[in-house]
């Protein structure tokens, strides 16, 4: 019985794609704005949004970008308050809201509540938002969106973004050596 392979929907393509986009352009604009950058996601974006932070923090002078990694507080906030606020949450207790920052929500369908309440909250203290979707979204924010079908293929996409956005901020990443 032959192997199935995954199918990633043109990956290349739609990477292509999005970095000549203005919604590309506008994300630059925003990293290069912003020193404090809070990338978000559920699912396997939660785990590209932790890696990117590493990466982003370690390879780009001056670029503090962080993460919800905190098991306790996410697993504590969605059992008091509701997983529909976990990230608002954090937001509000755990990052100094005056330093002026981006965040960047990664949803594979486009209307994670968790993430549209973020942005709802960032709003009322003039923080900036971009979204990186898989599918359609009706959040009135810059965005990238993708129409994937497979969230395997939207991951996979936005890990591929963010070093492109490394090198868009005129860094690179190490060589294996």
């Amino acid at each position: 019985m032959p192997i199935q392979r995954a199918n990633f929907e043109n990956l290349e393509e739609k990477l292509h794609k999005a970095v000549k986009s203005d919604s590309y352009k506008t994300l630059i604009d925003l990293f290069n704005k912003h020193d404090d950058i809070y990338v978000i996601g559920n699912g396997g974006l939660h785990y590209v949004a932790s890696h990117m932070a590493t990466d982003i923090s370690r390879l780009v002078p001056n670029k503090y970008c962080h993460s919800f990694d905190s098991f306790g507080f996410i697993t504590s906030s969605a059992n008091d308050f509701g997983f529909d606020s976990i990230f608002e949450r954090w937001l509000k207790n755990c990052v100094n809201s005056r330093n002026n920052g981006l965040i960047l929500g990664l949803s594979c369908s486009g209307t994670s509540k968790n993430i549209i309440n973020a942005f709802n909250y960032g709003k009322t203290i003039g923080w900036d938002s971009f979204l990186i979707s898989g599918r359609p979204t009706k959040l009135d924010c810059p965005h990238i969106q993708i129409d994937a079908k497979h969230y395997h293929t939207v991951e996979a996409f936005s890990l591929m973004l963010f070093y492109e956005i490394i090198h868009a901020l005129g860094y690179s990443c190490p060589t294996i050596g």
